[in-house]
C-alpha cells in the first residue's frame, strides 16, 4: 500500500510539473508571437509611410497580420493553470515558502515544535478546504462561455478546485503525520 501511495505521489507531482511547464511554454510562445506580429505590423506601417508599399504588400501577403482576438482567452486559461497547478506542484513537493521554516528551529521543546508544526498544517488544511469549497461552488455555478472559442467558462475555473483538492489531500496527509509526531513527541517518525 505504501509503495502504491509513493508511486501515485510521484505521478501526481510529475503531472503537475508538466502541466505548469506546458502552460509556461504556451505563455512564452504567445508572448513571442505577439511581439513578432507587432514588430512586423510596425514595419509594414513604416514601409507604407515611407513609400514602400510594394514591400508592405509582399509582407502582408506572406504574413497575415490579424489581431489575436482569442489571445485573452488563451492567456487566461494558461496563466490560471500555471499559477494553480504550479502551486499544487510546489505544495506536494513541500517546496513552497513556509513561515515555519524560520520559527520552528527556534523552538527547543520537541513536543512544542511538533505542536507548532501541527498548528500550521491545520491552518493550511483549513485554508485549502475553504479554497476548495468556494472555488468548486464558483466553478459549478458558472454557465457562461468564452467569447472567441465558446468554451464553457467553468473549464477555465476548474484548475482552482482541482489544484486545491490536491493540496487539501496532501495537507490532510501532513496533518496525520504531524499528529503522530506530536503524540509520540519524538524527533523523527
Amino acid at each position: 500500500m505504501i509503495h502504491l501511495l509513493k508511486t501515485l505521489d510521484m505521478w501526481v507531482q510529475r503531472i503537475l510539473r508538466y502541466i505548469a511547464m506546458t502552460m509556461f511554454t504556451v505563455l512564452a510562445l504567445l508572448l513571442i508571437a505577439n511581439i513578432g506580429l507587432r514588430l512586423i505590423n510596425d514595419f509594414v506601417q513604416f514601409s507604407i509611410e515611407h513609400g514602400m508599399e510594394g514591400i508592405a504588400n509582399v509582407i502582408q501577403s506572406i504574413v497575415t497580420i490579424n489581431s489575436f482576438y482569442w489571445f485573452d482567452e488563451v492567456i487566461e486559461l494558461s496563466f490560471a493553470a500555471l499559477v494553480f497547478y504550479g502551486a499544487a506542484a510546489l505544495w506536494c513537493a513541500k517546496l513552497h515558502f513556509s513561515v515555519g521554516d524560520w520559527i520552528s528551529p527556534r523552538i527547543q521543546n520537541v513536543r512544542l515544535k511538533h505542536f507548532y508544526t501541527l498548528l500550521i498544517l491545520l491552518i493550511s488544511a483549513i485554508f485549502m478546504a475553504i479554497l476548495f469549497w468556494y472555488s468548486l461552488k464558483l466553478t459549478l455555478k458558472t454557465n457562461q462561455v468564452t467569447t472567441a472559442f465558446q468554451i464553457k467558462q467553468w473549464i477555465l475555473y476548474s484548475c482552482i478546485p482541482i489544484s486545491s483538492a490536491i493540496m487539501l489531500t496532501y495537507s490532510i496527509a501532513d496533518v496525520i503525520i504531524a499528529t503522530k509526531r506530536w503524540i509520540r513527541g519524538t524527533v523523527e517518525d
